[in-house]
């Protein structure tokens, strides 16, 4: 069956990373998110975003939210999920906070399955996390505003709507899961809610059907 798969995920979660191995299976799509800023070191070859998007093209798509640093945009086009399932593919897409998943909700009802994605942290991660940010060039007032979003996200998107998200749960804890315990999770989810991926593509793979 085809369904919109909506991953949501706090800020450093691992969305990308999902969205890696998500894409390995034949009939996912990711879909592309745009974004108003420049690429960090290492985005340019994002396989979820597309950058230096203009303001007010962004405010001109159907799904658009301002992120954590002040005046930096993103957004998603209705289009892009009507032409992955015309496609007959299911389509996966970061879905930003909790408004716009009322908004694609509304316009694809009955289609939506929401993947939440946990990650655990101590003090090491977080200050890796911390590092990692600041050699891509962020600032410590952007690092600052990221932790009080992931800590909003996780209040407003897990424990606030808990009942919406905690069935479809993916557990991406740091420096413990693997891409193959990320395939696993994702077979188990694509069964539960009867969402066909198709064949696992990877080169070390013969390939198997979920």
């Amino acid at each position: 069956m085809q369904r919109i798969i909506l991953l949501v995920g706090d800020s450093g979660s691992g969305k990308d990373f999902i969205l890696s191995i998500a894409k390995k299976y034949s009939n996912v799509e990711v879909i592309k998110r745009y974004i108003s800023r420049e690429p960090r070191t290492g985005e340019d070859d994002s396989i979820s975003s597309i950058f230096s998007v203009n303001i007010d093209e962004i405010k001109k798509m159907d799904y658009y939210y301002e992120g954590a640093e002040v005046g930096r945009w993103y957004g998603i086009q209705k289009s892009d999920l009507v032409a992955a399932l015309k496609r007959g593919k299911t389509p996966i897409v970061v879905c930003p906070n909790y408004e716009n998943f009322l908004q694609i909700l509304a316009d694809f009802p009955e289609l939506v399955v929401n993947y939440f994605i946990y990650r655990g942290y101590d003090d090491s991660e977080l200050d890796s996390w911390r590092q990692s940010l600041l050699d891509r060039g962020s600032s410590l007032e952007e690092i600052e505003a990221r932790e009080e979003k992931r800590d909003k996200y996780f209040k407003e998107l897990y424990i606030e709507h808990f009942l919406e998200y905690s069935s479809n749960v993916i557990l991406n804890i740091y420096g413990l899961t693997t891409e193959e315990d990320i395939c696993l999770q994702l077979e188990g989810l694509a069964e539960k809610n009867d969402i066909d991926l198709g064949e696992y593509q990877n080169e070390l793979s013969t390939g198997r059907n979920i």
